[in-house]
């Protein structure tokens, strides 16, 4: 098939940018200006390539969720075999469930209010570092 010659007019600083990323591709200017035109007036292409974009970061997502899970339980699994191993005071078994039962309860208000406030440990640490 024969194509048809047109001539358009750009602005300089898109057309650096074009012939930047033509050369970057290592392909002619009027391919890369061809594709570019058939990808903008292609309403298919441009939904298929949404839709591997969005699966693309839906995935990402789900696996940032999970990490987060996993980050958030290992530590309330921390906290929890921290003050079981640490106790105020010597006491038996069932006395001892009892106050880290209540240290943790006590940590996660704590933990709560921070959250509320705004309050971030990194802030803290960035502004420790400083001085």
């Amino acid at each position: 098939m024969k194509k048809v010659r047109m001539t358009i007019y750009l602005e300089p600083d898109v057309h650096a940018h074009l012939a930047d990323y033509a050369a970057r591709r290592r392909q002619p200017l009027s391919i890369m200006v061809e594709a570019a035109v058939a990808a903008f007036v292609d309403p298919e292409a441009r939904e298929s390539q949404m839709l591997r974009r969005l699966s693309r970061m839906d995935r990402q997502l789900e696996k940032l969720s999970r990490d987060t899970n996993i980050s958030i339980e290992g530590f309330f699994v921390f906290i929890w075999l921290w003050l079981a191993a640490n106790p105020s005071n010597p006491e038996p078994d069932a006395a001892t469930r009892a106050s880290v039962t209540e240290r943790y309860d006590r940590y996660m208000e704590a933990l709560g209010q921070r959250l509320a406030r705004g309050a971030k440990s990194s802030d803290r640490l960035a502004s420790a570092e400083e001085t």
